[in-house]
């Protein structure tokens, strides 16, 4: 409890007025706590103070200016321009002595496009006290020179911008769906316009392609590796096979194959190895494979060597040692198989098969014994007639 008059006044005037200390002096914390009443204090007062009838008139003209701003543009902006000034208003509230919140930069970016290029919208700020500052009217003030300011109007537009919210919210809600339908669309259709633009400029670049460039793939028979080769669509095939990859010999043949055009050349056709690319029809582009050798009777004779071969490699694989016994156990009744473990009357049959070479052994063998033995019974028969 205060002590004295003079001390309770002391007190009254660093709660209702900023910037004076209170005396005696307090704690950080109970600055800030008188801090927060002392803000209180100015919103009673000033609503308060504030009469019936200024309540009403604007009301009614922050009312006005939210229609005008529908009418101006649409539901969704104006909206958001409510929204906005609505954001200003608070701040102030909150802070009534903070200098900062009291002014309105109107060339802020977010400020000059929902508030300053609106003009109902800032017609809204003036009717609670915001006024031009400067000659060029590049910001709006509220409370110059003053250290506090009656937040009464500032609460009564707050509220009723609140109500209008509230009240338009279906419209809001569609206008709003309206506006990022219009925005996607035109997404679309700048996106469509974007892809156009690059098919035309991909057909413009096709034109530009040389009618009389021919690619040639090239494969060397025996090898895997593929060159390429820029060639000229007048080219003939002769020019070809100079350029091929490690060059070719005087005494050597060249046979070219493409399989996709059906073309068999040899290098012995002088006619055909002067036609152009062109005339082989091997435009734009094509794979062909080149055989680089003797072509002809050798080939056949090499040929019949490489049959020769492998029928000799298939006579050798027949040779060598093989033995198979084969044991079969037959019932008399077919599919009655399960009386032979009873030894229902079953044959056994044993078959042994060996190779051409063992049999042949076998043979040399049994002469081999005859003809020791008919030696032995000759000399048996000399003895007995000497």
């Amino acid at each position: 409890m205060p002590r004295d008059e003079e001390m309770m006044r002391n007190f009254m005037m660093g709660l209702m007025v900023p910037g004076t200390e209170f005396n005696p002096p307090v704690t950080a914390e109970q600055k800030k706590e008188f801090a927060v009443l002392s803000t209180k204090l100015i919103k009673v007062a000033g609503s308060a103070s504030f009469p019936f009838s200024a309540r009403e008139r604007l009301q009614d003209r922050t009312v006005a200016r939210l229609d005008e701003l529908v009418k101006s543009s649409n539901m969704a902006d104006a909206e958001e321009s409510a929204k906005t000034v609505r954001s200003l208003l608070s701040n102030v509230v909150r802070d009534p002595y903070e200098v900062k919140f009291r002014r309105v930069n109107l060339k802020n970016k977010v400020i000059a496009a929902k508030v300053a290029s609106r003009p109902s919208a800032t017609s809204i700020l003036k009717s609670v006290g915001f006024a031009p500052e400067g000659t060029e009217g590049e910001a709006l003030i509220i409370g110059k020179g003053k250290k506090a300011v009656n937040v009464a109007p500032l609460l009564v537009a707050r509220d009723c911008i609140d109500k209008w919210i509230d009240k338009n919210r279906y419209e809001i809600a569609k206008a709003a769906r309206v506006k990022r339908d219009e925005i996607e669309r035109a997404r679309l259709a700048a996106e469509a316009e974007l892809e156009e633009d690059e098919y035309d400029s991909e057909e413009e670049e096709e034109e530009q392609v040389d009618p009389n460039a021919c690619t040639i793939k090239l494969r060397i028979e025996g090898k895997k590796k593929v060159h390429s080769l820029d060639m000229r669509a007048d080219d003939t095939l002769s020019e070809l096979v100079n350029r091929l990859p490690g060059g070719v010999a005087k005494d050597e043949e060249i046979q070219i194959t493409c399989t996709a055009k059906r073309l068999i050349v040899k290098s012995t056709d002088t006619d055909a190895m002067g036609m152009s690319l062109r005339e082989h029809n091997l435009m734009p582009t094509a794979s062909i494979v080149v055989k680089v050798g003797r072509i002809g009777s050798t080939a056949s004779e090499a040929s019949k060597s490489s049959l020769a071969e492998r029928a000799k490699a298939r006579q050798e694989r027949k040779k060598g040692e093989h033995n198979m016994a084969s044991i079969g156990i037959y019932s008399k009744d077919d599919n009655a198989k399960g009386e032979l473990i009873d030894g229902g009357g079953g044959v056994w049959y044993e078959h042994d098969v060996t190779s051409d070479d063992e049999a042949s052994a076998e043979d040399d063998a049994e002469e081999e014994h005859d003809s020791v033995e008919e030696e032995d019974s000759s000399s048996e028969i000399d003895d007995e007639e000497e």
